[in-house]
């Protein structure tokens, strides 16, 4: 009677686990279709690796707008947004950034919604059928914590750069005004020197000829 009960009890988790990932686990093919140009498409990619090119892919394209925004007017870059949809590789504007990595974001998240179509199982494992099912539902936990961890940093980094956008020409400007004020100050100092030359009052006022 107890071997009937656990047997029961373990066909209940069994089914538990199914219907958990019978809705998570759909047909997404038809929804969110990789591209062959996007740097995701490669099926063989794990979960890990998915994340850690994702990763490198947005430090990667933040890093070459701040390169574009230190470099200012001297560079070649502009940071005026596009009249458009069209940004070009040198702009550096938030609205172009935003369009790039959410773009980024996208190709991001269609890979790691597929991989829940799979269930990863390291070659050579003796896994059961619960086993594979906790590990799928690991797996899709694991996927839908990393999209909404994804997300959130990257609104926050767009938020920051945009305000770093704002407020760097500003700095840029006060760098200037304090390397003039500087070179100001060594012109002062250079005057005060040759002033301390001349006499200290005149020997005679009244007269046209040099002493």
């Amino acid at each position: 009677m107890l071997m009937i009960k656990n047997i029961k009890s373990q066909i209940g988790i069994f089914i538990t686990i199914i219907i958990i990932l019978l809705f998570n686990i759909v047909d997404l093919s038809s929804l969110y279709a990789l591209g062959d140009s996007s740097p995701y498409a490669n099926e063989k990619l794990t979960i890990y690796e998915l994340e850690k090119l994702y990763h490198k892919r947005i430090n990667d394209l933040f890093n070459s707008k701040l390169k574009l925004l230190h470099e200012g007017s001297k560079g070649s870059g502009t940071g005026q947004a596009p009249q458009g949809d069209e940004c070009p590789d040198n702009n550096y504007s938030t609205y172009c950034l935003s369009l790039s990595a959410a773009k980024e974001f996208e190709q991001f998240q269609t890979a790691m919604l597929k991989k829940k179509q799979i269930v990863e199982i390291p070659e050579g494992s003796n896994l059961n059928l619960q086993e594979v099912s906790l590990k799928a539902i690991a797996a899709i936990n694991e996927i839908d914590s990393e999209l909404a961890r994804a997300k959130t940093a990257l609104d926050a980094a767009l938020a920051t750069y945009n305000e770093l956008r704002i407020m760097y020409p500003m700095h840029l400007q006060f760098e200037e005004m304090i390397k003039n004020l500087t070179e100001y100050n060594k012109k002062i100092i250079e005057f005060r020197k040759n002033a301390e030359k001349l006499p200290p009052s005149f020997v005679d006022s009244t007269t046209s000829q040099c002493v």
